[in-house]
């Protein structure tokens, strides 16, 4: 969840910079240049696809482990 919330962050960043840039473009280009600038890039992606990854692998760990400590506990 983290890593989604600093991929957005990143994002917004990066189009709030190019605001406050204050460049003309023109209206037809604006949108998708606007759009291509802030898409997340390719490390981004991959950054927030490995976290996603590892939620499950996170998940399973912990029933593991609570499932040790309730054996353990007998």
């Amino acid at each position: 969840m983290a890593v989604a919330f600093a991929v957005r962050v990143v994002s917004f960043s990066r189009y709030l910079h190019l605001e406050h840039l204050g460049l003309d473009v023109d209206a037809a280009l604006g949108a998708e240049l606007f759009s291509q600038i802030v898409a997340p890039t390719m490390a981004e992606r991959t950054i927030f696809y490995v976290s996603v990854a590892l939620v499950p692998i996170g998940v399973a760990l912990m029933v593991l482990a609570w499932r040790r400590r309730s054996v353990a506990g007998r």
